[in-house]
């Protein structure tokens, strides 16, 4: 019997639960933001350690992925696995306004899970480590007055997130995305500000082989000029009006574009500008709300249609956007959303959305208790441009999900 035909029952059982419809309400999830940091969560997010003090955290995420893919040729692709993640992390304060943070991040699953500690400047497959590798995702030390700056080097987890409900999506930023593990190694500044708007400037070093980050073909950094990549965010999370989140961010990737996609060809800077806002509406008296937030990005250097393997002249398009509508707590605790997002072949740095991509994706969520958090989701994909020759290629995947953070 297959993994994902044992698992159901369970899943029913879980969804049945006596009670489940009564659970207690935790207004802490209606506001976009999230008190356990489940999905959200970055280096800036943790508190300083009092002085002299160890704390400890941690969480654990796995489930059940699955896909089935109408490739390009005609041919058609399934696959399932069962993939767990856990991440342990230490924190030392040495005073009031500096510390160090280390955390060890481990894969586990059915292509494998004979662990293998390893440290290395890049994941090994570009955006997750192998399965059973064991590394450090964060390890840096932090300067900060609190409410005013934070200064963070080292390694670290950074992310430009639009607070969507049951969506926390990314045109340009998301380190560590569902299972996978991946880092920022370099420097983060953060100002915060009375007014509510938060700065951050992030520099990133990438190795030669590839950034740490997600960066998709033909973003290359073998040129000595792409070593060092920069990026800029403004960000409100105090509500004004309707508006529970205005943000605007900036990627700079200089030499890093193969235009023509060789590397003997011309090398470009990549741009990338996103805007991004979400708004909360409330619905009754019993914690409900609506929530619609959104992205909208433009890269003005893109490469060639030939190189992108399109029939076309000129450079590819470099617009991405995507809109999501989130019903939070339909029954306290239970939560749903539809996202939609379409992405040129130009638009190269999103973790959630592929280049040359349309996007559909329903999902659920269940907050049992406070640092639990149980997904499902269905996601349909399909090409937006036709390769020449070849067919579409559409995909459709689904995964029943279980985070539990530790604190």
């Amino acid at each position: 019997m297959s993994h994902a035909k044992r698992a159901w029952p369970l899943v029913a059982a879980v969804l049945c639960s006596p009670g489940l419809l009564g659970a207690a309400y935790e207004p802490d999830y209606l506001d976009a933001e999230d008190p356990n940091l489940i999905d959200l969560e970055e280096s800036f997010d943790f508190e300083g350690s009092e002085a002299g003090r160890f704390t400890f955290d941690g969480d654990l995420r796995g489930g059940i992925f699955a896909s089935e893919v109408d490739q390009r040729d005609g041919s058609r692709t399934t696959n399932e696995e069962l993939t767990m993640r856990f991440r342990f992390g230490v924190n030392y304060g040495f005073s009031d306004s500096f510390r160090i943070r280390a955390r060890a991040a481990m894969l586990c699953g059915t292509e494998g899970c004979t662990p293998n500690p390893t440290l290395e400047s890049r994941p090994a497959r570009g955006t997750n480590i192998d399965p059973g590798d064991i590394t450090l995702d964060e390890l840096y030390v932090d300067v900060f007055q609190a409410e005013r700056i934070d200064l963070l080097l080292g390694r670290m987890q950074t992310n430009a997130n639009t607070r969507g409900g049951v969506f926390i999506s990314s045109l340009s930023r998301m380190t560590s995305p569902n299972v996978s593990v991946n880092w920022t190694d370099g420097a983060a500044l953060k100002l915060r500000t009375a007014s509510g708007w938060d700065s951050r400037i992030i520099v990133q070093y990438n190795d030669e082989d590839g950034s740490s980050t997600l960066a998709r073909p033909p973003l290359d950094f073998s040129d000595d000029g792409s070593r060092v990549s920069y990026f800029y965010s403004l960000d409100n999370r105090e509500r004004w009006g309707p508006f529970t989140q205005r943000a605007f961010d900036v990627t700079y990737l200089p030499k890093a574009l193969l235009v023509d996609g060789a590397s003997s060809g011309a090398l470009d800077d990549y741009w990338a500008l996103v805007g991004r806002l979400a708004t909360e509406w409330a619905l009754g008296d019993r914690g409900a709300s609506l929530i619609f937030s959104g992205e909208l990005g433009y890269a003005p250097n893109t490469q060639t249609e030939a190189s992108a393997g399109l029939s076309g002249e000129g450079d590819v398009g470099g617009v991405a956007w995507h809109g999501e509508i989130s019903w939070m707590n339909v029954f306290p605790g239970h939560s749903v959303g539809i996202n939609y997002g379409r992405a040129d072949p130009g638009w190269l740095i999103s973790p959630v959305y592929r280049a040359n991509d349309e996007t559909a994706v329903l999902r659920y969520h269940w907050r049992p208790v406070p640092g639990a958090q149980l997904e499902i989701q269905g996601r349909w994909r399909q090409d937006l441009e036709r390769l020449t020759g070849l067919a579409r290629r559409k995909t459709f995947d689904w995964r029943v999900r279980l985070t539990w953070v530790l604190r």
